[in-house]
């Protein structure tokens, strides 16, 4: 398997309405919570997605506050624009974390979420967050551990093989597990580990793995290792636990707080 999950098109626009999920809400509040934003600060979001985060780190920050969003999904970018675009604190440029588009120093946080466990050159990523960051300055790194997830089924066999399959979807689907020893390799120094768990006991737009049952299907449509039926099944099945008042989903994500030292 060589792609990984791509956010373009349709799968921006899903993604776009997972944002409301009261998970993704939530999970947004805990990263402004560990960044805790001052006036004036300037902050980057290195794969900002359809906007959500800049936007509500827009308020934190005040008039004098300076955003920059980067993201290597042009669709996405259309979203967060539509979303920031009238305001002049808030610029969006398209680019990669390995190789970000601005001078060292030029920033008082960088915050990224869900997005290095797409990475290959995780090292190369954060090697530039601690470059654009100033002496003192700290970084907020969220992501996911795969092995996390527990999902309810009646054919546990299938479900492995859904799962094993949906792995390819990262470079890294157990990124957590080594992103400390990362974080000190590219200098950076860690202060803070915190989790977030998402519990979803029904499956409707509404909710998170809602939009996580469409992705994995969405993904194994096109993965050589799957079997349509399988998917099919699979989908089903999970769709019927719902209505049945038997579905059951958990995922836990991990939030890495850390400083580039000021010596």
């Amino acid at each position: 398997m060589t792609g990984y999950l791509r956010f373009d098109g349709d799968r921006a626009t899903e993604a776009d309405a997972e944002a409301h999920t009261p998970e993704l809400t939530g999970q947004r509040a805990h990263l402004r919570s560990l960044l805790a934003l001052r006036p004036g600060e300037r902050v980057l979001d290195a794969g900002c997605g359809p906007g959500y985060l800049l936007e509500e780190m827009a308020r934190e920050t005040g008039p004098d506050g300076v955003l920059r969003g980067v993201d290597v999904s042009a669709s996405m970018l259309d979203l967060a624009r539509r979303r920031c675009g009238g305001d002049g604190r808030v610029g969006l440029e398209e680019g990669r974390c390995e190789e970000l588009p601005f001078p060292d120093g030029s920033f008082d946080a960088v915050v990224s979420s869900q997005v290095l466990e797409y990475v290959e050159d995780v090292e190369g990523a954060l090697a530039e967050f601690a470059r654009v960051l100033r002496p003192g300055g700290r970084v907020v790194v969220l992501d996911t551990d795969w092995d996390s997830l527990v999902w309810h089924t009646r054919d546990r066999a299938r479900m492995r093989h859904v799962l094993r399959l949906w792995d390819d979807h990262v470079a890294d689907p157990r990124l957590p597990e080594r992103l400390g020893p990362l974080l000190a390799g590219a200098g950076l120094r860690e202060e803070r580990l915190t989790t977030l768990t998402f519990v979803n006991r029904a499956c409707h737009p509404g909710v998170y793995s809602h939009w996580q049952l469409g992705f994995v299907e969405a993904f194994l449509a096109g993965h050589p290792g799957a079997d349509p039926e399988t998917t099919r099944a699979w989908g089903d099945e999970q769709r019927e636990l719902a209505r049945t008042g038997r579905f059951f989903y958990s995922l836990g994500r991990y939030a890495f707080t850390a400083v580039r030292p000021a010596g």
